[in-house]
């Protein structure tokens, strides 16, 4: 099996393209690196978000209110 390198990236986003629609999610991501990767094979790459903003504030920040859970009986 061939060697694979791993980086470990942060992006930072402003609010405004957060509230525009933006999510950056394994398949946005894995998206973005194909775009410049374009005559990689599939299994050649990866991507996978580690950490991100909850998905509340995302919805908030995009002009949703969360679903509210309901009370445990």
């Amino acid at each position: 099996m061939k060697r694979k390198f791993k980086w470990t990236v942060e992006f930072t986003v402003d609010e405004t393209w957060v509230a525009d629609g933006f999510n950056l999610t394994d398949e946005r991501a894995l998206q973005m690196l194909s775009h410049d990767l374009q005559f990689a094979y599939e299994h050649e790459l990866g991507a996978k978000v580690i950490k991100a903003p909850s998905k509340d504030d995302i919805l908030r920040c995009q002009g949703y209110e969360p679903k509210k859970k309901a009370a445990a009986k």
